[in-house]
């Protein structure tokens, strides 16, 4: 089986290439695209401009990562609070400093970060690059309505004819795009163009009962609220998220079989949209 957007390693470790391009019928106008790759410059040094410097960003996480270090090693003690505090004081005045300092440069980070994006040429950059993304979505044919789902992205090599992903431990890229059918396709569209699968060509659901982590959340309803919260779903202090299971829509195309890699929080909009239920 090959993975819908994954990087095959299994002869060339440094090959880039993701799976799928024969999927692909149609992609953005060159003066679109252009578009969106100058107003992306812009973004990216706005969102430069909002963060902290370097050395203060480090000095933040050092603190939180100090600060949680002495409070597990306080609560595993084997004695109470008060004889630790007399055996080993300056560990509790160090934790003290670490989440004060931690605290104030959060708090200047929030501070910065609201000064920048309330900036004039800053809200018209953003209102641009809005502009740009729905002109490009309009350009793909994307429907008003189409819903946003993750879809996994990875590495991997194949072992007798085993899919292996080739970077454990490492999040999976989990890439946003918008979802949608006509009477003969299911569709997938991002900014870099809209893949289509003939409906007739998928033939299962597989349910993977092994944990995966992805990079990032993507979605403006937390994680572990609302109709996430049934997944279970987890994170971690750089803000991948831990999945219990994930899901392989599998379909045969021009003679070869194919997989979907898709978290387990999207499953329901995968089965309403091709009629078929998880196994």
């Amino acid at each position: 089986m090959k993975p819908f957007l994954g990087i095959n390693l299994s002869s060339d470790e440094g090959n880039e290439l993701l799976n799928g391009n024969e999927f692909l019928v149609a992609k953005p106008s060159a003066i679109l695209t252009n578009a969106l790759d100058s107003v992306s410059g812009k973004t990216q040094k706005i969102v430069k401009k909002s963060q902290l410097p370097l050395p203060l960003r480090v000095v933040m996480y050092a603190c939180e990562l100090i600060a949680l270090i002495i409070i597990g090693g306080l609560l595993r003690a084997d004695v109470s609070p008060a004889e630790s505090y007399h055996n080993a004081p300056w560990l509790y005045w160090l934790f003290a400093v670490c989440v004060i300092i931690g605290i104030l440069l959060f708090i200047l980070g929030k501070r910065k970060e609201r000064q920048v994006l309330e900036d004039t040429e800053t809200k018209r950059t953003l209102s641009d690059s809005d502009a740009i993304e729905k002109e490009i979505l309009a350009e793909l044919s994307v429907p008003d309505n189409a819903r946003e789902v993750d879809v996994l992205s990875f590495c991997y090599k194949e072992e007798n004819e085993t899919i292996k992903m080739a970077q454990k431990g490492v999040p999976l890229t989990n890439m946003s795009f918008h979802i949608f059918t006509d009477s003969e396709n299911l569709y997938l569209a991002d900014l870099d163009g809209k893949y289509a699968f003939p409906l007739s060509s998928i033939q299962v659901i597989q349910t993977i009962r092994k944990p995966i982590t992805v990079m990032d959340w993507n979605k403006d309803e937390p994680f572990n609220k609302g109709i996430y919260k049934q997944y279970k779903l987890t994170s971690d202090n750089i803000g991948s998220i831990h999945c219990k299971s994930y899901h392989i829509m599998e379909l045969s195309y021009r003679g070869e079989t194919y997989g979907i890699y898709i978290p387990s929080y999207e499953l329901p909009i995968f089965e309403e949209l091709t009629g078929l239920k998880a196994q």
